[in-house]
């Protein structure tokens, strides 16, 4: 399996999240890490699972994140994808959540979404992560890449 992970940071918080997902990624195949300014030239369709991720701020995604979204559009169309955010313990109507933002995106032009969006918590400013969420986030990247390798194993038979 091959999978892409991009995602947008601010603080360095998501890139920590990011990198830990693709470390429980990487435990089922082959994973590439871009920042969403590097994975402008990138061919999404080259990949079994696409990860987006994004810090949440102003109740929803950033516009780096939002732009490269959008830039893909339809190409992202019958992809496996998944998305996370960084965001302070706050109920979702309160702070937003980026992964629900870019998810509702991308199922706009056909992405397959294959597992709910997740949140990882990080602390008021400076911003930090919360205990225990890099171990959680590559746990999370592990069973995304399990769920997405079984319903890529028939197509391999």
């Amino acid at each position: 399996m091959k999978s892409l992970v991009v995602y947008g940071t601010r603080y360095g918080n998501t890139e920590k999240i990011a990198l830990a997902v693709s470390t429980g990624l990487r435990s089922i195949g082959v994973v590439e890490m871009l920042t969403v300014e590097k994975a402008q030239d990138v061919r999404v369709r080259e990949y079994d699972l696409v990860v987006f991720g994004g810090p949440t701020e102003g109740h929803g995604v950033t516009e780096p994140v939002a732009a490269y979204v959008d830039r893909i559009g339809d190409a992202i169309t019958g992809i496996a994808v998944a998305t996370f955010d960084t965001r302070l313990r706050w109920p979702k109507w309160v702070s937003g959540s980026a992964a629900d933002a870019i998810a509702g995106r991308l199922e706009k032009f056909g992405a397959d979404l294959i597992i709910a969006p997740a949140s990882f918590i990080v602390t008021g400013k400076p911003t930090a992560l919360e205990p225990g969420e890099l171990e959680r986030a590559e746990a999370w990247g592990r069973a995304l890449g399990i769920k997405v390798s079984s319903v890529l194993a028939p197509k391999a038979v």
